[in-house]
């Protein structure tokens, strides 16, 4: 089983599922998002056998489904659409046109963010080692940069420092003085 893809476990445990409902069936079955590793070829089948599993003529059983993929929204009898609004989900009835066009969206979203991560991961050694060199000549800036605030800070320090020290040897007059005028009047 660790040498199979995702799908491939998917079609697997689903082939399993769907032997036991036709030895002992339960009168209905709920999945969530069972055809999300699968490709449409396979969604495609799956939706088909859920199709003719609901609607057999001897033993119907209902199937309550999630899914993000048209093929199962295609077969589906009743679709619904859940949607957050402050912080409350709510449970919206929808028509197959309304269920695939929010599919469809979705999916063409899904679409552009594989696009633009798929563009920004290096193909190539070569892609790879100019990364790197990226990475590491960013680095050395930083590095060059964070030198130039170490050396800001140095001064800045020093600075603050004398006037410290002035300070410091002022209170240490004024101490001095009064410990002096202390001692006269001892005297």
């Amino acid at each position: 089983m660790s040498q199979l893809s995702g799908g491939q476990k998917a079609i697997v445990a689903l082939a399993i599922v769907f032997a036991i409902q036709r030895c002992d069936p339960a009168p209905f079955y709920l999945f969530d998002e069972l055809d999300q590793a699968l490709d449409s070829t396979y969604r495609a089948a799956v939706a088909a056998m859920i199709q003719r599993q609901a609607n057999h003529p001897t033993n119907p059983t209902q199937f309550v489904t999630t899914t993000f993929r048209p093929e199962l929204v295609n077969v589906a009898a009743k679709c619904y659409g859940i949607s957050l609004q402050n912080k409350n989900s709510n449970i919206h009835a929808l028509d197959k046109t309304d269920a695939l066009g929010f599919v469809a969206d979705l999916m063409h979203e899904e679409e552009a963010v594989g696009t633009v991560s798929a563009s920004a991961v290096p193909r190539s050694s070569k892609g790879k080692k100019a990364a790197r060199r990226k990475r590491a000549s960013s680095s050395d800036e930083e590095d060059e940069e964070g030198e130039e605030d170490e050396e800001d800070d140095e001064e800045e320090d020093e600075e603050g420092d004398e006037e410290e020290d002035e300070e410091g040897a002022g209170s240490s007059r004024s101490r001095s003085r009064s410990s002096s005028a202390q001692k006269k009047r001892k005297r």
